[in-house]
């Protein structure tokens, strides 16, 4: 298939042309009040071109993988072409190769008596009053990249995963919270996945505002990813050359304090080897020891900023190439989180954020956002903390002195990107409720 499209677009005078091809089988089970509520099983497949005609680069895509439609696609590829004043480069290597990553899969019969079992138990635990569903989900995709220039590398994968939301109940109060799991079904600890999922909706009853200041605090890992992923943004060169990003400039300035800030493709939940252009992936620190060291590159951005090309072009077979990190993270430290509330003293443990979208501002690294967790006091958890709002500026944060706990681990995945950090305590949070 792939070699008639580039038979085809030799004969139409097409210089040269990239195949992204992308295929998966997803399935997913949700169990609600001992019945199945939710079943879904999803195939697709597609495959985007771009090429380069006279001196324009075009784009275009099909989920109609059937030669005689081959034609037109091309075709859509020189309308385009035409229109656009800027070539994209492509990878000129002959490069080839193919790779597996395969875990251990449940039948579809056992992922369904797993979701009810799991919801059963979790509606049995203490306090529970509701569990608003358990999920069973699992997929398997493969991702190939291939050029005029020799290029023709494949990735196949697979994951499976175990969410379960619950509803605590004390009194007139409910909170509700959740958990998950990756990996190997057959060995879910669903009585681990459940006393997680409870215990954390169980902290939070009986959470009250607390008086308006600024307080040391601990940002729960989970906050630390997510601000890590609205704010990843700054660190891509388009971005940079857009004028959008703090960081025009900045390379080799020490913006960090003592931060070191590494996008390592080969960890997280599964490995990246190349991006969507065919580059090979490889870790890289952002930032080390506060300093900035690099930005993050396509083809394209790497050519108009001589820079080397550091394989984080992205894009699926249906759009155009972006830039985003494979697995940023932030080292793990090496003090247990209680004993980084000992030395916080008194302050706040911050564990759940909102209005990441609204309440932060990427280009100028202010953030509002609406939180809760737990008071520090003497060193210990001593109460919850809801309904109050912290403020800060993502640049400011990381300029000060941080400690990092020793709790290391990736959030839940939810798109290319995947994000890791230990909790970190940060000298003063602004509060207000």
């Amino acid at each position: 298939m792939i070699q008639q499209l580039f038979e085809l677009a030799e004969k139409k005078r097409i210089a040269e042309l990239e195949v992204l091809t992308s295929q998966s089988i997803n399935f997913s089970v949700q169990a609600y009040e001992g019945k199945i509520e939710s079943y879904k099983k999803t195939d697709t497949a597609g495959l985007g071109v771009r090429g380069t005609y006279q001196s324009g680069t075009g784009y275009a895509y099909t989920e109609r993988l059937r030669p005689h439609e081959f034609e037109t696609l091309l075709d859509m590829v020189k309308d385009n072409a035409s229109l656009m004043k800027e070539k994209e480069p492509m990878l000129q290597e002959k490069q080839k190769g193919s790779w597996h990553d395969s875990q251990p899969d449940l039948t579809e019969e056992d992922k369904i008596t797993l979701a009810l079992e799991l919801e059963a138990q979790a509606r049995a635990a203490e306090e529970v009053s509701d569990v608003s569903y358990a999920m069973i989900s699992s997929g398997e995709s493969t991702r190939q990249i291939a050029n005029t220039h020799g290029l023709d590398k494949t990735y196949r994968s697979n994951y499976s995963m175990a969410y379960l939301s619950v509803i605590v109940k004390r009194g007139e109060e409910v909170e509700t919270d959740s958990a998950y799991y990756m990996g190997d079904l057959s060995k879910l600890d669903r009585a681990k996945l459940i006393d997680e999922a409870v215990g954390k909706a169980r902290r939070k009853l009986g959470g009250k505002p607390i008086p308006v200041g600024r307080y040391q605090a601990v940002l729960d890992r989970r906050v630390v990813c997510s601000l890590l992923g609205v704010y990843s943004g700054v660190f891509s060169a388009r971005n940079v050359l857009q004028g959008t990003s703090r960081l025009e400039g900045q390379l080799g300035e020490k913006l960090f304090g003592s931060l070191d800030l590494l996008d390592d493709p080969y960890s997280g939940h599964e490995r990246v080897l190349f991006d969507d252009e065919g580059m090979d992936t490889s870790a890289r620190y952002l930032v080390r020891d506060g300093i900035v060291e690099s930005y993050l590159h396509s083809l394209q951005t790497a050519a108009e900023m001589k820079q080397t090309p550091t394989g984080h072009g992205i894009r699926s077979y249906k759009g155009t190439v972006q830039i985003a990190p494979h697995r940023l993270q932030i080292p793990n430290g090496t003090t247990g989180l209680n004993d980084l509330f000992s030395e916080m003293t008194n302050g706040i443990y911050i564990t759940d954020v909102q209005g990441l979208h609204s309440g932060t501002n990427t280009v100028s690294g202010d953030f509002s956002l609406a939180a809760q967790g737990f008071r520090i006091e003497n060193g210990q958890i001593t109460s919850p903390v809801k309904e109050i709002t912290i403020a800060h500026n993502f640049f400011d944060m990381f300029a000060q002195p941080i400690k990092q706990a020793d709790d290391f681990d990736f959030s839940m995945p939810g798109g290319h990107s995947q994000y890791g950090a230990p909790s970190i305590l940060f000298e003063m949070i602004a509060v207000s409720s």
